[in-house]
Formats: C-alpha cells, sequence, structure tokens
C-alpha cells in the first residue's frame, strides 16, 4: 500500500476480558501495522470492529460518515434474532465472514460481504509430544480416554441454566450413554461458566477434572479465563475435544484442536465445515457415542489429524490473515466509498463533540420505552395471524403494555392491515407480522418484518423485499402432555413451513428437513437433516427411536421468552 493512501482507521474495543473479541482486534491490529494509521474515532476514515454490537455506542450520523467494516462473530442468520440487528445490519457497509458457512449465509441475505477466514496464532497453539508430564501438572488420570471440553455451558444472566448455544445438555447426553454403555472415559473442563455441566456431571456420578478456581461464588467470568500457553497444554493433555454447538461463528476450539494435532468431534456448524473431516462431525447422540466407542477400540480418529492439519495450516494462520487484511485494505484505499464518505464527513472537532454529547446522553438520560402500542389486524382474514395476534395480545398484557388503535405514530404493530390503517407519519416505527400464508402484496413499504424462522426471511429477500426483518416466534402452539414420536418429513424447495415446524415440535415431534434449507435454524438439535432423499428413511427411523432424546434438546418459544423478546424490541426502536 502506497504511502499517500494510507487509511485512517479507528479499530473497536473488543470484550474486554481478553476472550474471542478482544484476540479478534489484537489480531487485526497487527495484520495491519504500518499499513494503516491508527486513529481516533473522530478522525478516523474507516471503523473497524471485531462486532457489530460495539457499534451502539457511537452516533448514527458518524457511522455514516465513516466506512464501516464489521467482522462477523457469529453466523449471519442468528443476528436475525436480535432486535438490535434491525438497526445494526443498516451500520455496516462491509462484513467480514470468517467461515464459508458464514459466506454463504451473508450472500443469501444480499448483504455486502467478503471472506477473511478465521485465524489463531500458531506460536500458541502447537503439539506437545510429552502427554504424560502434561497429564501429571493437570492431576488427570494417565491413562484414561480424556475427553475435552473449554466452552462456556453456563448462561450468565443464571449460572444454573444451560447455555443454549453451546447445547451442554448434549454433552451430559452423550456422557450418559457412554457410562450406561460401560465405556471409560474422564472428562477435562476448564474456562468460565462451567456451573451447569460441573453441577450436572456430579449429580451424575461421571469422573472429570476442572482446571480454574472451583470455589468462587457467583459468576466467575473474570476469573477462569485461562491463559492461551495454558490451554495449548491441556488441549494436548486430551484425547477428544468433544463440541456441542447449536451454533458458532468459529468456534477457536476447532482451530486450536487441528494445529495441535488432537481428535475433534463437533456439531457441523462454523468452521467445523472448513477444516473437519467428516468423520469428526456427528450429527446425532447415537452417532457420537459410536464414535467415541470406536475410536477408544480401533482409533478411528487417527486419520482425520493430518488432514485436518493442513486445512488449519492452508487458511487459518496469522500469515494468512494479514494477507487478506493487506489485500481488503489496499483495494479500499483510494475507492469511491472511501471518497464518498470523506466528502461527505463532519470536522473532526464537530464528530468529536457530537460524540461525547452523544455518551454523556446515552449514560445519563436513558431514553424510556413507550409502552403504548399502535395495533391494526383484520381478524378472520389469516388464520395464522389470528393466532398470532391473540397470543400477542397475552405477551403484551405479561409484559404490562398498552394496545391502542394505530394512528401513524409511535411503535405499531401491523397484521392483515385493515382498510381504515392510517398512512405512517415521520418518525415512527411499524412492525408488521409475516406468516407463509399472507400475500406479499400486503407486505407493508417501510415496515419492519417479524417472521417466525430463517427460512422465511430467506424467502422474502429471494423474493426481492430487503424489508428489516426479525425473527420473533410466539407459542402460538403449546406442548402436549400426550407426545409423538412421529416425525415431520419437511419436502426438498418448501419455504413455508416454519409455523408447521413449530406446531410439531411442540407436540414433541422430531423434524426431517432438507440440508439446503435454513429450518436448522429453528429445529437446531431436535430433528436432522437430509442432503438427497436416499437418507430419508435411514433418518425417520432414526428420529423415530431418538425422539424422546431429541425432545430433551428441542426449544420451543415460551410466553416468558416472548415478552422478553418485546421488551428487548422495543428498547432497540426507541428514536435517538
Amino acid at each position: 500500500m502506497k504511502k499517500e493512501l494510507r487509511l485512517k482507521v479507528h479499530f473497536m474495543p473488543g470484550d474486554g476480558h481478553g476472550w474471542a473479541l478482544d484476540e479478534d482486534r489484537r489480531q487485526m491490529r497487527q495484520a495491519l501495522e504500518g499499513l494503516v494509521d491508527e486513529s481516533s474515532l473522530a478522525r478516523a476514515q474507516v471503523i473497524h470492529t471485531p462486532f457489530w454490537q460495539g457499534l451502539s455506542s457511537v452516533h448514527p450520523e458518524t457511522l455514516q460518515q465513516k466506512l464501516v467494516i464489521a467482522h462477523a462473530d457469529n453466523p449471519p442468520f442468528f443476528y436475525f434474532k436480535q432486535p438490535e440487528f434491525l438497526q445494526g445490519e443498516r451500520q455496516v457497509d462491509l462484513w467480514v465472514a470468517r467461515s464459508q458457512e458464514a459466506l454463504k449465509q451473508f450472500e443469501a441475505l444480499r448483504l455486502p460481504v467478503t471472506y477473511i477466514p478465521y485465524a489463531i496464532d500458531e506460536t500458541l497453539f502447537f503439539p506437545i509430544k510429552e502427554k504424560k508430564e502434561l497429564r501429571r501438572k493437570f492431576a488427570l488420570p494417565q491413562e484414561a480416554y480424556v475427553i475435552a471440553n473449554f466452552h462456556r455451558d453456563s448462561e450468565g444472566a443464571d449460572l444454573s441454566t444451560p447455555k443454549f448455544q453451546k447445547a451442554p445438555e448434549l454433552l451430559l447426553a452423550i456422557f450418559k450413554e457412554l457410562q450406561a454403555k460401560g465405556i471409560s472415559f474422564h472428562v477435562l473442563l476448564a474456562g468460565p461458566r462451567r456451573h451447569w455441566i460441573r453441577e450436572a456431571l456430579k449429580r451424575e456420578g461421571i469422573p472429570f477434572t476442572f482446571v480454574g478456581k472451583s470455589d468462587v461464588r457467583g459468576d466467575d467470568f473474570g476469573v477462569n479465563i485461562l491463559e492461551r500457553s495454558v490451554l495449548n497444554e491441556l488441549i494436548n493433555a486430551a484425547d477428544l475435544m468433544l463440541l456441542s454447538s447449536r451454533w458458532e461463528g468459529g468456534p477457536q476450539a476447532i482451530m486450536e484442536g487441528a494445529a495441535a494435532g488432537v481428535k475433534i468431534l463437533s456439531t457441523p456448524v462454523g468452521l467445523a465445515h472448513d477444516i473437519l473431516e467428516p468423520l469428526s462431525c456427528y450429527d446425532s447422540i447415537s452417532q457420537a457415542v459410536d464414535r467415541i466407542t470406536n475410536d477408544q477400540e480401533d482409533h478411528i480418529l487417527e486419520s482425520t489429524l493430518l488432514p485436518q492439519w493442513k486445512r488449519w495450516k492452508e487458511s487459518h494462520t496469522m500469515q494468512r490473515m494479514k494477507k487478506d487484511l493487506q489485500q481488503l485494505y489496499s483495494n479500499l484505499a483510494g475507492s469511491h466509498l472511501i471518497d464518498e464518505r470523506s466528502s461527505a464527513a463532519s470536522s473532526w472537532m464537530v464528530t468529536q463533540g457530537r460524540e461525547l454529547h452523544y455518551q454523556f446522553r446515552q449514560r445519563y438520560f436513558p431514553k424510556k420505552t413507550d409502552h403504548l402500542l399502535g395495533w391494526n389486524h383484520q381478524f378472520g382474514a389469516d388464520a395464522a395471524l389470528d393466532a398470532i395476534f391473540s397470543e400477542l395480545e397475552i405477551i403484551v398484557e405479561l409484559s404490562h403494555l398498552t394496545r391502542r388503535p394505530a394512528n401513524g405514530q409511535g411503535i405499531e404493530f401491523i397484521g392483515w392491515p385493515t382498510s381504515s390503517l392510517p398512512p405512517a407519519q415521520k418518525g415512527s416505527q411499524r412492525f408488521q407480522w409475516v406468516t407463509p400464508s399472507l400475500p406479499l402484496s400486503l407486505i407493508l413499504p417501510e415496515t419492519r418484518l417479524l417472521l417466525p424462522s430463517i427460512e422465511d426471511i430467506l424467502y422474502l429477500r429471494g423474493a426481492g423485499l430487503l424489508h428489516p426483518a426479525l425473527v420473533f416466534p410466539l407459542p402460538c402452539f403449546k406442548r402436549k402432555e400426550a407426545l409423538s414420536n412421529e416425525p415431520l418429513l419437511i419436502e426438498e424447495g418448501s419455504h413455508s413451513a416454519s409455523l408447521e415446524i413449530w406446531k410439531a415440535m411442540a407436540a414433541g415431534r422430531p423434524i426431517i428437513y432438507p440440508a439446503s434449507s435454513a429450518y436448522y435454524e429453528q429445529v437446531f438439535h431436535a430433528g436432522f437433516a437430509y442432503r438427497n432423499r436416499k437418507e430419508i428413511p435411514t433418518l425417520l427411523q432414526l428420529a423415530s427411536e431418538e425422539a424422546p432424546r431429541l425432545r430433551i434438546l428441542s426449544r420451543i418459544p415460551s410466553r416468558e421468552s416472548a415478552s422478553q423478546l418485546l421488551r428487548k424490541l422495543l428498547e432497540c426502536s426507541r428514536v435517538v
């Protein structure tokens, strides 16, 4: 990059705990050192952030006058379940996808994206041959088959609740099945917020070692984050890294395990698609148990180590990330994107004053949530929307909110519009609830859409409707006492099955769905994906047999979760 083209870049902070986001920021700065000029927010031409949520601390006008680049710390499908993303989607000029999975999702959502793979520092993660010494150091049984997991498993707001993303219930189910079959193993845990799994393992009598301070009362997030050198030693002390997440941006554990030459078994999410061999991915409890059993007896996962190491080495090192980031900034320097922002930008003094005032207001004068909700829906026109608005009435009441007829002002909820719906006025925010049966012609312009699933959003974007959208499932179907083990089969090419899936999951039924769809984001571990029709008979039988265990892993909307999401939506919809 020529000196006269050096860009002024402000790197937004990470999470402040030395965790993955802080590491991303460190890597970004290191890769671009000497090629860009680090700058204050006010003087910068580019804002580069390791996660888009941090942009909420910046005035919207400032964001419009800078080129905003954001790394995807999670799959973009997940972002459409967060109310903050209704605004965040429009604040980012360029997304950096860190996996092929994220790249494909951004493209399907029609968002601007470039691909720069996740990376780890190869000087921090590498094989260590002295496994016996490592096991002695951490008081691990020398001859045991050690299964390691270093992911947070407890929700920060309630340490007794399993973290939904990491699915520790699946870990526990695998461990219990191994124990029931008489398979010998030892669990190795480390890292903060391991409360749920530690208590569960104690309760089940499953042997484990936790490396960290186990006597911390309450949240140990600031206490039990380990140095990466220690983490590398723990990885090398294990026979297998077992990952159970429902979704992942990475995780870094896949790169770390591959770099250290340790066997990995993971659900097929995030980087698993980019690095792992098919044998290293599992779709069911029984499949994971069989793989672990066979690896103990016949070392079947040994063949995965070299190809996984090669994929990590080729695409996920600091050298590769440095090359890709430098190429990105070389392309940006002098581009029309920079020129457009520079011509529209305020002086740095004006920007700095605006930011100071904005942060002062955010801190000392928080905006108040409007408790009055505009309301407009024609009952009798669509049964699915009738069910949604009937349930929504209950959720609104539980949330201590009040509804009024829509008048074009404030925050309004629209279903099937009535002929009396007035035009929206400036400053109002309208949300329209959309079901698969709602005709596209009735979707109003200048509205934000609320839909049952990601598949519904993809269908609308494929039809050219690029409205800001949020997945907002409501508990329109209650879990019945008489549960069914009969799987629900979703046909290839179906884009209108979201409500049918929620109804089936409420009845305890496993879901069999096409892998080419986005229904995984709704089903998660409560069913199986098929890649071709030949797989369907086998999966139907497997799902029927495992229905009780799949039911434990399923998550359907509750009135409590809907009320929390509604509150969050209203909080994020307040006008600056």
